[in-house]
C-alpha cells in the first residue's frame, strides 16, 4: 500500500483548496509543505504510484505539484497516467524539478503541465504560481459547470420544438456572455499586477479588433483576434515582480530568456479551455517577426497567423507609448515611426498599412512624414526631407515631387554606392 500523508496548518481546512505534492525527497516535501500549509490543505506522496493513488483519493486535489526525477515511475509517466483518467485529467499539474533547460520545460508543457518551477524552490514564486493556477482552475470549473447546466436545460425542454429552440438560443446567448466574462476575468488576473503596462491588454484588444475589422477577416476570426489580444500576456502572470515591471530593453540575458517563454506559457494555459485552440495558436506566435527573427518558433511571413501579426504591431505600439519596450515612453508619432522603420522586417506591411489611418486620431498623433524604401517610391510623392548622397552632398531637396526619372536616379545611386538612402515623404 502506498504511503500518503496530510499536513495541517493553523487555519480551518474545511474551505481551503487541497494541494497534492509528489516528490521522492523528504526535504523537498517539507519545504513545499511548510511554504503552503498556512493557506492550503496539503497532501504528500513520496513516489509516483503513491501520487497516482492519492490523486484518486479523497479529498480530491485541486492542484498537483509533481517532481520529474523520481525512481521507478518518473513525473512524465505520472502525468500521463493522470491524464488517462477522467477523475484526474482536469487537475492542473505544475512540474517542480531541478531540470531547467528550455527543452525540459517545453517537454513538460507539451505533455500537459500548466507550469514549470525549477529547484531550488523559492517560496514567493511557488506561492504566486500556486495562487494563479488555482484561480485559473476555478474559472475553468465555473465555465464547465455553466456548460453542464446549459445541456440539462436544453434536454428538459424537448417536448415543444419551438419552445426548445427559443430557450436553447437564449441559454446559448447567456453562455456566450458568461464565457466572454470568464476570458475577461483571466485577462484581469494579468492586469492586477499593474506597473507601466496598466490596461495594456484591453487597449491592445480594442485596437487589434479595429485592424481585423478593416482586413478581410470574418466576424468569427475578428473575435478570435480580439480575445487573443486580450489574453496575449497571460503567460506573464507568474513572473517575478522585477521582470514584470522592467522594460524589455533593460532586461538581463536571463530575464529576457524567461520573458520569451510567456507566449508558450500563455498558449498552454488558454489551450486547456475548450474551443480555444485558434486563440491559443495566435497567442503562441504573437512575438514572431515577419522576417523570421522572432520567437518562440522563428516563423516568418505567411507562416505566422495573421492575428499574431496584428497583435505584435499593436502591442508594440502601445508598449512603446507606455515605456514597456524602452526605458522612456515615446510619443504616439515616435512610436508609429518605429513601426514604419521596422515594416517588412519586424512587422507585416499589410498590417501597418491598415493601422496607419486608425492611429490618426490617437491623442496628438500626426503622421506628417513616413520613411520609405527607394523601391516603394511612387510618382507624385513629395519629399519631406533632403536626400543626401552617401558622400554628404545634396542629392534631392525637400519639397521635390517624385517623378519616374527621380525614382530611377535614387535606385541607381543606391546600387552604385551599396547603401540605402534615408528617404522621407509627406503623408498623403
Amino acid at each position: 500500500m502506498t504511503e500518503t500523508q496530510a499536513m495541517e496548518g493553523s487555519k480551518s481546512r474545511s474551505e481551503r483548496p487541497t494541494i497534492l505534492v509528489i516528490d521522492d525527497t523528504k526535504e523537498n516535501l517539507l519545504v513545499i509543505g511548510t511554504a503552503l500549509k498556512e493557506s492550503y490543505r496539503i497532501r504528500l506522496a513520496k513516489d509516483g504510484p503513491g501520487g497516482i493513488e492519492a490523486a484518486h483519493g479523497s479529498p480530491r486535489p485541486d492542484l498537483i505539484l509533481l517532481d520529474v526525477m523520481m525512481p521507478g515511475i518518473d513525473g512524465y509517466e505520472v502525468l500521463s497516467e493522470l491524464q488517462k483518467s477522467a477523475v484526474t485529467r482536469d487537475i492542473p499539474v505544475i512540474f517542480v524539478t531541478t531540470l531547467n533547460s528550455d527543452e525540459d520545460e517545453e517537454r513538460g508543457l507539451s505533455l500537459g503541465a500548466v507550469d514549470y518551477i525549477t529547484k531550488p524552490i523559492r517560496a514567493a514564486i511557488l506561492t504566486a504560481r500556486v495562487r494563479t493556477h488555482l484561480a485559473m482552475k476555478q474559472i475553468r470549473d465555473h465555465l464547465k459547470n455553466q456548460n453542464t447546466l446549459l445541456e440539462l436545460k436544453v434536454q428538459e425542454r424537448t417536448e415543444a420544438l419551438k419552445t426548445a429552440l427559443e430557450r436553447a438560443e437564449a441559454a446559448h446567448s447567456s453562455l456566450r456572455k458568461t464565457y466572454f466574462g470568464t476570458l475577461k476575468a483571466i485577462s484581469e488576473l494579468a492586469e492586477m499586477r499593474g506597473g507601466p503596462v496598466g490596461a495594456h491588454s484591453q487597449r491592445v484588444a480594442n485596437l487589434a479588433r479595429q485592424v481585423a475589422l478593416h482586413s478581410d477577416m470574418n466576424d468569427a476570426e475578428t473575435q478570435d483576434v480580439f480575445v487573443a489580444a486580450l489574453l496575449h500576456d497571460v503567460g506573464m502572470i507568474g513572473f517575478p515582480e522585477e521582470i514584470y515591471h522592467k522594460p524589455v530593453s533593460a532586461m538581463t540575458g536571463q530575464e529576457l530568456a524567461l520573458y520569451r517563454r510567456h507566449p508558450t506559457i500563455g498558449a498552454t494555459i488558454i489551450g486547456k479551455i475548450e474551443k480555444m485552440d485558434t486563440v491559443a495558436n495566435i497567442i503562441q506566435h504573437h512575438h514572431e517577426h515577419y522576417d523570421g527573427t522572432g520567437f518562440p518558433n522563428r516563423l516568418s511571413g505567411f507562416e505566422i497567423p495573421y492575428g499574431s501579426r496584428i497583435i505584435l504591431a499593436v502591442s508594440d505600439y502601445d508598449a512603446l507609448k507606455h515605456g514597456k519596450l524602452t526605458s522612456q515612453p515615446l510619443s504616439p508619432k515616435q512610436s508609429f515611426q518605429y513601426l514604419i522603420d521596422e515594416c517588412g522586417r519586424r512587422y507585416d506591411p499589410s498590417v501597418i498599412e491598415i493601422l496607419e489611418p486608425l492611429l490618426s486620431n490617437d491623442e496628438s498623433f500626426e503622421i506628417d512624414e513616413v520613411r520609405v524604401e527607394a523601391l516603394h517610391l511612387q510618382e507624385g510623392m513629395i519629399l519631406a526631407r533632403d536626400i543626401l548622397h552617401p558622400d554628404g552632398f545634396l542629392l534631392l531637396a525637400k519639397g521635390t515631387q517624385v517623378k519616374r526619372r527621380i525614382i530611377d536616379q535614387i535606385v541607381d545611386v543606391e546600387k552604385r554606392t551599396g547603401t540605402n538612402l534615408e528617404i522621407f515623404v509627406n503623408r498623403l
